[in-house]
């Protein structure tokens, strides 16, 4: 079975901390000459040279111990490197420890923009799990080449942001290459995952996996970037916040 049905990277974006990135540093990759078995493994294969950014998760802060048991927060995203997606209002993914009794909030910023580009409450998780958010409900477009940085928090005194239970990821759209789209619409659904992951596009492999429940697949790509979730939490998929 090969394993080369994508030649190099989707984005050879150069090394550095700048803040957005040109588009002229993207290069898109070749049309593969045989397309995945439905059984090859769903394995992520990050950019060549990453992008900057990574993951930071969110717990307690501060030395006050809490009454009750407060949720931790994950980020479902690449830790290291900037997750790629060529959507432009992709559907983003997080994960809670427990119920979240508090306001939850979704906060998106780009570098250079001193208001963030969205920031709202979303509906408090009820139940341990992983949970989306789909951007487009919010009506955000993410411009191509920029490090975004998204975030969710748990909000416990709107006085003290800093008691806030944050976690957050940096995410990049790069530009959507027509031959690779071609693939995409004619393999079946099954196996886009395999397809996003192995091209380096970590947020379009989750939700394809999330949007067939593929359970096995988002515990591989979790497990791949260094998310330890529960195994019951790394499969449930379906609570989806709107």
């Amino acid at each position: 079975m090969t394993k080369n049905w994508i030649a190099a990277t989707l984005a050879a974006i150069t090394v550095g901390l700048a803040p957005s990135l040109s588009l002229a540093q993207t290069q898109p990759r070749q049309l593969p000459p045989n397309q995945p078995s439905e059984t090859e493994a769903v394995v992520y294969k990050p950019p060549v040279r990453g992008v900057p950014g990574g993951r930071v998760g969110g717990g307690t802060r501060g030395t006050v111990k809490p009454a009750t048991p407060l949720p931790t927060i994950d980020i479902i995203a690449p830790d290291g490197h900037s997750g790629l997606t060529t959507s432009v209002a992709p559907t983003l993914y997080f994960y809670v420890s427990r119920r979240v009794t508090d306001p939850t909030r979704l906060t998106i910023s780009a570098p250079g923009q001193p208001a963030p580009v969205i920031e709202t409450n979303i509906p408090s998780p009820q139940a341990a799990g992983i949970y989306a958010v789909r951007l487009g409900n919010y009506r955000v477009r993410l411009e191509p080449g920029i490090v975004y940085t998204w975030s969710v928090s748990v909000i416990l005194k709107p006085k003290a942001p800093s008691r806030d239970i944050v976690a957050s990821a940096s995410l990049v759209r790069v530009p959507a290459d027509p031959s690779f789209d071609a693939i995409v619409r004619v393999i079946p659904a099954a196996r886009r995952a395999a397809l996003f992951a192995d091209a380096g596009l970590w947020y379009d492999a989750v939700a394809a996996a999330a949007d067939l429940n593929q359970q096995a697949a988002l515990a591989a790509l979790m497990s791949e970037v260094g998310l330890d979730l529960p195994s019951a939490a790394a499969t449930k998929s379906g609570e989806i916040i709107n």
